[in-house]
């Protein structure tokens, strides 16, 4: 059995574009549709008329309507669409004809039926034909419009005319120029829609070429992308098998770092101080040796000996220095008023200042404060401000320009002068060394610019210069700000914890549970050494589980009691004491009187840790208040 999809596809070669199949299959439907339309409008017509003339010859037709699918078979594709774009008109109008002459009464509507048919059949070459085959399409188009036109001159040819069968309608003839704009406004409107259809669809099938373009280009990619990964796959596991042995070798050399540096640290040390003893001896041996007993070449002699005892004395010394420098990175960085550290350094070269007239300019406005390490800021001013006295020009008023910017999380301290300025050319290189001078004349060790930049690179920041011989000289010293100042650990143990809040100027001691007595012995003389250390003002105590040792009474109470007295030697001011109600002992009440008298009323009694630090915000702001009224 033959199938509609078969029947469709008739003439259909795989070679064909995609518009010749279509139009190819359009052509065979639109052939099958007529004949089978033909069909029902002769059985319709059998069952009104009989097996008159033009039955038989609709009958005849239904078949000659089908051969388009035979022509497409034979390949014949041009000409099937041609031939069912044509016979159609030549049907009804052959029909017409012989109609007349098989009518034993005749009706008007005879002459308009056909004309209808023939309207219908204008459409057929649009559907069939794109508009760019022009010939075929004109072909199909004139002959349609010819037998429109025709149609009266046709049947009167055979004497089969609208007047000729006794027909008397006075407007008939007007009907072929209704018939003509008909046409007209049809084929007009059917061609700027096939031309809109068509416009879209090329516009669509380029889309569509270049979305399949891209496709291919993306599938391409995608396999390019895929070979990439997998080669990209086998790199990482090739370099993972690197990075681990690396990693091995890393670990390894580093564990030699750290035991050549213990090493190193072992014996700067030792040369620091196992021989700072030694050496002391012998200069104090020297101060006692008579020389007036000497002969005048064991005098020459001995004064040598005593240089170089004195010059091996001060190196020792400048190594300590050094060490103890490197050793206190991580001391606990403060508020810093830097107008206060220029004003204290300028009273310590007070006589340097004097005896050579220099004018110091201090501008420290766009960064007065820092957090860093105090000791450090203090010794880059010094060493920077008496640099730049020592080193002055002879023939001009010494002048030392002091001032600051903040950049992002830096402080930047800049010292300017007008003193001997250096070839940067010549000695940028060897400028930090350890005891490098560049200018002979003056009396120093070379030491200054080195503890600049070593101690500035401690504290995360540089030292820049500009110089010109001649006309002095510009350090710019890059100070990191200290972050998160307010929670500076000093220790955090399971059992406690005490930090620094530099912007209180405040120690914080955190109980987290009971402790034993050794816990509570370690934890009090690590709070009164940093307390000796920093010369914290301000203190707060929180208690958050217990506040006695777990045993031992007796001990607990002689360490507190040390404690306690230490802290009350120090300079201490006020001390905020830190205890949720669900936290205080049974006899907490008698415990406040004994504290509040033996502070003599420096402390004060909170129950969270943010009412301490108002507290201490309020005291620190009265005592500024009270310190400008006096100043005013």
């Amino acid at each position: 059995m033959i199938s509609w999809q078969s029947i469709r596809n008739l003439g259909v070669t795989p070679a064909m574009d995609y518009n010749q199949k279509r139009y190819v299959i359009i052509t065979n439907v639109i052939s099958l549709l007529i004949s089978g339309f033909t069909t029902v409008v002769a059985a319709a017509g059998y069952a009104y008329f009989g097996m008159i003339y033009s039955i038989q010859l609709a009958i005849i037709f239904t078949i000659i309507f089908s051969f388009p699918l035979l022509i497409n078979t034979f390949g014949f594709t041009n000409l099937s669409r041609v031939f069912l774009s044509v016979i159609i008109s030549a049907a009804s109008v052959f029909i017409s004809v012989i109609d007349k002459f098989d009518t034993v009464i005749l009706e008007e509507f005879q002459y308009f039926e056909f004309r209808l048919m023939l309207m219908c059949a204008s459409l057929v070459p649009f559907i069939v034909f794109r508009l760019a085959e022009k010939k075929y399409l004109m072909i199909a188009l004139i002959f349609n419009f010819l037998c429109l036109m025709l149609y009266d001159p046709i049947h009167e040819l055979f004497n089969v005319g609208y007047f000729q069968l006794g027909m008397k309608g006075p407007n008939y003839a007007f009907l072929n120029f209704m018939f003509f704009a008909c046409f007209s406004i049809l084929v007009g409107c059917t061609y700027f829609l096939k031309s809109s259809f068509e416009t879209y669809e090329n516009e669509n099938r380029l889309l569509i070429d270049e979305l399949s373009v891209q496709k291919n280009e993306i599938t391409e990619a995608n396999a390019v992308i895929s070979a990439q990964r997998a080669a990209l796959a086998e790199e990482n596991a090739t370099l993972n098998e690197e990075l681990i042995e690396k990693n091995e070798q890393l670990m390894e050399t580093n564990e030699q770092l750290i035991q050549h540096n213990n090493d190193l640290q072992q014996f700067s040390y030792s040369v620091s101080h196992n021989l700072r003893g030694p050496v002391a001896s012998l200069i104090g041996l020297a101060s006692l040796v008579d020389e007036n007993a000497l002969g005048e070449s064991n005098r020459i002699l001995f004064e040598h000996v005593r240089k170089s005892v004195n010059s091996l004395d001060i190196t020792i010394r400048d190594l300590s220095h050094i060490i103890d420098l490197r050793n206190t990175i991580t001391k606990m960085k403060q508020r810093i008023n830097l107008n206060d550290e220029v004003e204290q350094v300028c009273t310590l070269l007070r006589k340097e200042i004097i005896d050579h007239n220099v004018e110091v300019i201090v501008n420290l406005d766009r960064a007065g404060e820092i957090y860093s390490v105090k000791p450090m800021i203090s010794s880059i001013l010094y060493n920077l401000i008496s640099n730049s006295i020592k080193y002055r020009a002879a023939n001009r008023r010494p002048l030392v320009s002091i001032a600051t910017t903040a950049v992002d999380d830096f402080v930047i301290l800049e010292v300017r002068d007008n003193g001997l300025g250096l070839n940067l050319e010549k000695h940028k290189e060897k400028l930090f060394g350890l005891y490098k001078r560049f200018h002979t004349h003056v009396d120093g060790k070379g030491l200054g610019l080195f503890l600049v930049k070593l101690q500035a690179e401690s504290l995360g920041g540089k030292v820049e210069i500009e110089s010109t011989e001649g006309l002095g000289s510009v350090f710019r010293v890059s100070i990191a700000n200290a972050s998160a100042p307010d929670h500076q650990i000093v220790m955090d143990k399971e059992w406690g914890k005490l930090y620094f809040d530099a912007p209180r100027n405040t120690s914080v001691v955190i109980w987290k549970r009971a402790l034993r007595v050794d816990e509570f012995s370690d934890f009090f003389s690590r709070c009164v050494e940093f307390n000796n250390t920093q010369r914290c003002p301000n203190w707060i105590v929180e208690i958050q589980q217990g506040t006695k040792a777990e045993e031992k009474d007796e001990e607990y109470e002689r360490a507190r009691m040390q404690f306690a007295n230490e802290m009350k030697r120090t300079s201490l001011k006020r001390m905020g004491y830190v205890i949720a109600k669900e936290n205080e002992p049974p006899d907490f009440a008698e415990y406040k009187k004994r504290l509040i008298e033996f502070y003599q009323g420096r402390i004060q009694f909170f129950s969270s840790m943010n009412e301490a630090q108002e507290w201490i915000d309020e005291q620190i702001l009265k005592e500024r208040e009270m310190a400008e009224t006096t100043s005013a």
